[in-house]
């Protein structure tokens, strides 16, 4: 600021410092100029009484002594013809001086007679300036005696003057003006300075530290300036900022406590982790599940806490980490990992993934939430088993039918034995008959068992006909003691599906039973049971298609048809479990199960499961 008013003063300064220098310059020659006139005034009058008197010589003394005098250098009268009649210098007397030629001529001729003065600076021989006056000697009345009274001019009085003086004298008054400016300056920058440091300075490394203090933390830190100008002003906005400032942070800190013990109020675990899958902050429930401290576990990757690996989790394994999924598919991931605790007990940890997104929507973080369900997955698999030995006892008859054929048959053929004992070879067809009959009541009784057991999900590889068509072979003789049509159209070469039979096949004969019921109240009808593959735009699904021509479901049981405890028909023949359980396993296993239905026409109900790459 100060090289800025500095730097103005010079830019302002130095062209009155010119003026005042040119200004000086023109009065010492202003006052040449008036010496110069007066004294060649005296030269005239004492040639024009010389001559008058006859006495020349008066004149010549006269020019001596002036011509002595301190800055004079030269006094020379001229004719009208340029002839140099009088002079200071007697070499020069007789001289021709010629108006173009001559250098002394030049000086003055080379102007037209309306802009010639009759005062120059010139340089003499030896490159001296001189201050040159030429007056004309005008031919009076007087003369007339000797000059022709048709000229106007007699002569040229030139007189010339030594500028050495002159130029010191403007050389020692431009030091004292360019030393007195000088003076000013540095007075005028001290000034300036001492002001800005005070009035400015200062108060500004006062702003300056007191901001260092508040960044650091301190933010009861207050700034006092009692004047009340433009930086007091400042001040004054500036505590006001501050003061808000700490309003803010507080308001943001009880809002960031507030959120941190809701956060630690849930008993699922919250973690969130950065790309390189390391640990950025989690609630309680997550350190007390790896025993750690929050301090302790932060910049570790996740991996090391819940698994002792430095190695992220790997999508090939048959536990897939849903945080990676998320990171590459910037996708809300689900899933369920199950594992064994130290006691040995299986645990099941239900896994959510949201992604965090950047201003630039990227995902840089990842919301992990795990929560211990193993507690509702052992009442689900109750509830499963429950549904189960409710299927049981409603195929019960339709069972004991099916037994009953073969054992009849097998009667028969142990009377037929028994008449005839001697006849071996009817006896042995009649024993392989008995065979076929208990083969047959083996394999029924073994699917009773194997569907009654209490299972949990156990993912395979399998073929979707065969569990349909094994789960046809349970409900067969039921339809046919109802008299209902049972119509399969299952298509070949269907994709591989990686599910659990046994369950699924629950959900199939959850279906068909509620089908039959259906059909019931309309004493026979047809029901359709369909397989085949359909393409979608992630990946290709199989779907399976169980159609009745039955009572159907109005539009308002429609809605609530998927929930707990939800029937429409007596206690005796349902829980109101089936058809929630059977959404619970389809969707277990990544499917979905829809229902369509118009009263008094009939329901149809799609399972859709995704199938394997591999057919």
């Amino acid at each position: 600021m100060i090289l800025g008013l500095i730097l103005s003063l010079l830019v302002v300064g130095l062209p009155f410092l010119a003026f005042f220098y040119n200004f000086h310059k023109n009065q010492l020659i202003d006052g040449l100029e008036v010496s110069t006139t007066s004294l060649s005034k005296l030269v005239v009058g004492t040639l024009e009484t010389a001559m008058l008197k006859g006495e020349p010589h008066i004149l010549n003394e006269e020019v001596k002594r002036l011509s002595q005098q301190t800055g004079v250098e030269r006094i020379m009268i001229l004719d009208k013809t340029g002839e140099l009649k009088v002079s200071s210098d007697p070499d020069l007397i007789g001289k021709v001086y010629k108006n173009n030629v001559d250098p002394m001529c030049i000086v003055c001729h080379q102007y037209s007679p309306v802009t010639r003065k009759n005062t120059t600076i010139a340089k003499d021989r030896s490159r001296t300036e001189i201050f040159r006056n030429m007056s004309l000697i005008y031919n009076q009345p007087r003369c007339f005696g000797c000059h022709d009274a048709r000229e106007k001019i007699n002569g040229i009085l030139v007189m010339e003057l030594s500028m050495v003086d002159t130029r010191g004298q403007l050389a020692s008054n431009n030091k004292i003006i360019f030393g007195m400016a000088f003076i000013m300056v540095v007075v005028t920058g001290v000034v300036l300075g001492l002001l800005v440091n005070k009035l400015i300075l200062r108060r500004i490394k006062t702003l300056t530290d007191t901001t260092l203090r508040i960044s650091g933390g301190n933010l009861d830190e207050v700034i006092d300036f009692r004047e009340m100008d433009e930086i007091g002003n400042l001040a004054k906005s500036f505590n006001t900022m501050t003061a808000n400032l700490k309003e803010t942070l507080s308001e943001v800190e009880r809002h960031k406590d507030y959120l941190e013990h809701v956060i630690n109020g849930i008993d699922d675990e919250i973690v969130v982790v950065d790309r390189g899958f390391q640990i950025v902050t989690a609630n309680d429930a997550y350190l007390s599940r790896s025993n750690g401290s929050r301090k302790g576990i932060v910049g570790k990757k996740c991996s090391l806490i819940l698994q002792d690996s430095e190695v992220a989790c790997n999508q090939d394994l048959s536990r897939p980490c849903p945080a990676r999924t998320t990171f590459e598919t910037g996708m809300l991931q689900k899933t369920m990992h199950t594992f064994l605790d130290t006691n040995g007990k299986e645990k099941y940890i239900e896994i959510y993934c949201s992604p965090l997104r950047d201003e630039n929507d990227q995902v840089f973080q990842v919301i992990e939430l795990r929560r211990d369900i193993s507690e509702r997955k052992f009442l689900e698999l109750q509830l499963i088993h429950t549904e189960k030995l409710t299927s049981i006892g409603r195929l019960s008859a339709s069972v004991a039918h099916e037994i009953n054929n073969p054992l009849d048959g097998m009667q028969n053929c142990v009377d037929i034995i028994k008449k005839n004992p001697a006849d071996t070879v009817r006896a042995a067809a009649m024993l392989e008959l008995l065979s076929e009959g208990i083969k047959r009541i083996g394999f029924i009784v073994r699917r009773l068992l194997i569907f009654s057991r209490h299972h949990k999900l156990r993912m395979e590889m399998i073929d979707l006909n065969e569990v349909v068509e094994q789960s046809l072979l349970l409900v067969q003789h039921k339809f046919e003691g109802q008299g209902i049509e049972l119509e399969s159209q299952l298509a070949p070469a269907l994709p591989i599906v990686f599910g659990d039979p046994y369950n699924l096949s629950q959900v199939f004969i959850n279906v068909l039973i509620n089908a039959s019921d259906a059909l019931d109240e309309k004493h026979g009808g047809t029901i359709v049971i369909t397989t085949e593959m359909q393409k979608r735009v992630t990946r290709p699904f199989v779907r399976v298609t169980i159609s009745d021509d039955g009572c159907g479901i109005t539009k308002d049981n429609l809605e609530r048809i998927f929930s707990s405890f939800f029937t429409t028909k007596d206690t005796e023949k349902g829980t109101g479990l089936g058809l929630f359980i059977s959404k619970k396993i389809i969707e277990d296993h990544g499917g979905t199960i829809t229902i369509t239905s118009k009263a008094n026409e009939g329901t149809t109900v799609i399972v859709l499961l995704p199938a394997r790459d591999e057919l």
